[in-house]
């Protein structure tokens, strides 16, 4: 989580759209390579690129949000922040009782093909830039 201060200077000189998509991809890698790997050096590793990941995409969305919610930015945010928390209520309950089921691998898989939904629609949100949405 160190990261997630550093999303902000990364969104500046990249954009906002791109570093959600890239540490959205970067969690993608992560969570999909530990289902695969069972060496722990390089599981850690994996882990570590995971929650960076994560700790880009989450602050680069919650930026996105707002921009793209215009006047009503704010209940925008609560809605984004309700179904953030709702994700990370049920997504221990949903992964324990996939590892319950099936392998870990189809898990970490399955987790990841979630994640590959979000990219998915991270990729077809275009919006202007703040610059560009204050000029008009």
């Amino acid at each position: 989580m160190l990261v997630s201060p550093f999303a902000g200077r990364i969104s500046k000189h990249v954009g906002v759209g791109i570093t959600l998509r890239g540490g959205l991809l970067q969690a993608i890698i992560g969570l999909a390579s530990m289902g695969m790997i069972s060496n722990l050096p390089l599981l850690i590793v994996m882990r570590i690129l995971f929650v960076g990941g994560i700790a880009l995409a989450v602050p680069s969305l919650v930026s996105l949000v707002g921009q793209v919610g215009g006047k009503m930015r704010g209940i925008a945010v609560s809605v984004y922040t309700f179904i953030l928390f709702t994700g990370t209520s049920f997504g221990p309950i949903i992964s324990l009782q996939l590892m319950n089921h099936v392998s870990y691998l189809i898990t970490f898989l399955l987790l990841a093909c979630i994640l590959c939904i979000g990219l998915l629609a991270a990729c077809l949100i275009h919006h202007e830039e703040a610059g560009e949405l204050n000029s008009q």
